[in-house]
């Protein structure tokens, strides 16, 4: 367990600049002492923190990287631009390396393993020692055809920028702070615990090859991504959360959007669990 938890080690000028709006909504949060905390700042955090968590849980993962379901295109930019403004970096970006992570799970070539590497690294100092770009273009050429996608990818700040302009000009600093800033970070912090946390704290449910676990805690905080043994289990489903105990909003939100019709061909595991 020493090497898991061994001592970060980064980091280059390069990548840490594309890394930049992650350090500035950090450092947003030295202003919270001085920003009244009232009952809109609660309502705020959790309307930003559905609406940029789905962007990344039903856009960026399960629509674009795994193609769990089918979507207009107009819809999927609009998820995609929902995605963005949870300023994990580009769509493109997002996928490739996701895709790295399960063609070669806990392995040394996974970006992000706390079991190849240490539980450090996982949760986000990767991000530093990875490259700023897409490495492999071949392992995304299905969503570079699409000039929209290509674009957020390489203006992924805007919709952040755009949507914290947004919370200043309906509360001010309270929802700039709290609306946008702090709901980010902690945003940001499920998702990288899913890297770093679900695969070596849960339970592991099937044997997949890799330290992949179910952590209910994050089943519930990453909106269903915490069943993450399930998830490598099998991939491309859109449903996570395999038993009825498995809470899974994103799935659930996805029924709802297959319901309206906006959202077709959901995929489901091809067996019973």
């Amino acid at each position: 367990m020493r090497a898991v938890f061994a001592p970060l080690r980064f980091l280059t000028a390069r990548a840490a600049f594309t890394v930049g709006p992650v350090f500035v909504v950090h450092i947003a949060l030295f202003a919270v002492p001085f920003v009244e905390f009232t009952i809109w700042s609660v309502v705020t955090m959790l309307v930003v923190s559905r609406l940029i968590g789905l962007g990344v849980t039903a856009g960026f993962h399960r629509c674009l990287t795994h193609h769990s379901f089918k979507t207009s295109r107009g819809f999927q930019f609009v998820l995609t631009a929902v995605g963005c403004a949870a300023l994990q970096k580009g769509p493109l970006w997002w996928a490739a390396q996701h895709r790295l992570h399960h063609k070669h799970s806990d392995t040394p070539d996974d970006p992000h393993s706390p079991v190849a590497k240490n539980f450090w690294h996982a949760h986000f100092g990767w991000l530093f020692t990875c490259a700023p770009g897409v490495t492999d273009a071949r392992s995304i050429r299905d969503l570079t055809k699409y000039p929209e996608l290509v674009w957020l990818d390489r203006l992924w700040v805007l919709p952040g920028l755009l949507l914290a302009t947004f919370c200043y000009a309906l509360l001010g600093w309270n929802g700039l702070v709290y609306g946008y800033c702090l709901t980010t970070v902690l945003v940001l912090h499920v998702t990288f615990a899913i890297n770093s946390v679900a695969h070596l704290f849960g339970r592991k449910r099937f044997g997949t090859g890799d330290g992949s676990r179910n952590n209910a805690p994050l089943g519930i905080l990453a909106l269903g991504e915490g069943w993450h043994n399930n998830h490598h289990r099998a991939p491309h489903s859109a449903r996570h959360g395999f038993a009825w105990y498995e809470f899974d909003e994103t799935y659930l939100f996805i029924r709802v959007l297959a319901r309206f019709g906006i959202v077709w061909d959901v995929k489901l595991p091809s067996q019973r669990y």
